[in-house]
């Protein structure tokens, strides 16, 4: 299996190319003739120095797969509407990640989150928190630690709701400071032992 030696990197390469694809908007991934999941939500991204947020609207939407030797394929999906809605159709598979990308300023803003597309209809909103669990399920699955199928919706839930945790227990955390994200990908990722169980209630905690 090949190693992501690091979801932000891989991420922005996966929007980079999506934005350079001239075959236009896909709207399904996976094994042909499959059951499909519509994933549906909204990308907010967090304003700088603020607790509100902001919808990342019109901007590309990349859905991230496994092929059956386990390398990431990245594909452009669509874009987000006005109000940062997406909507992504994808075919049944252990574990997937949309990633909303914009490339157009200067944080170049990335926000993601992981589905496991089980169900015909699946809704999440991505935030700052969901893009965290992302990374550090990936990472997870890129250094060996895990395998995709292993990355099931329980190791999600454990890993976003210590992301929330980790967020509420930093107050200086920055969203935009990739220092910042690669220290809360690392402490929930060790909080969680990547998502096999929920983070104790003083994992963030001086």
């Amino acid at each position: 299996m090949n190693g992501v030696a690091s979801f932000l990197s891989v991420t922005a390469l996966a929007v980079a190319l999506a934005m350079s694809m001239a075959a236009g908007c896909s709207t399904s991934s996976g094994t042909a003739g499959g059951p499909v999941s519509r994933l549906i939500g909204r990308a907010l991204a967090p304003e700088p120095d603020s607790d509100e947020t902001s919808p990342l609207a019109n901007q590309v939407v990349v859905l991230l797969t496994y092929d059956d030797q386990g390398n990431i394929v990245s594909a452009e999906v669509g874009t987000t509407d006005a109000n940062g809605q997406f909507i992504v159709d994808a075919e049944a598979q252990a574990v997937v990640a949309v990633v909303v990308g914009s490339l157009n300023d200067e944080a170049n803003t990335e926000i993601s989150g992981l589905f496991n597309p089980d169900e015909p209809v699946i809704e999440k909103d991505l935030d700052e928190a969901t893009s965290i669990a992302c990374a550090a399920g990936l990472t997870a699955i890129g250094d060996g630690s895990i395998t995709e199928e292993q990355l099931n919706a329980e190791r999600v839930q454990n890993l976003e709701a210590a992301s929330v945790e980790y967020i509420l227990a930093n107050p200086d955390f920055d969203y935009y400071s990739e220092t910042d994200r690669t220290s809360a990908v690392e402490a929930v990722r060790v909080a969680t032992d990547d998502g096999a169980h929920p983070a104790a209630s003083d994992a963030f905690t001086a």
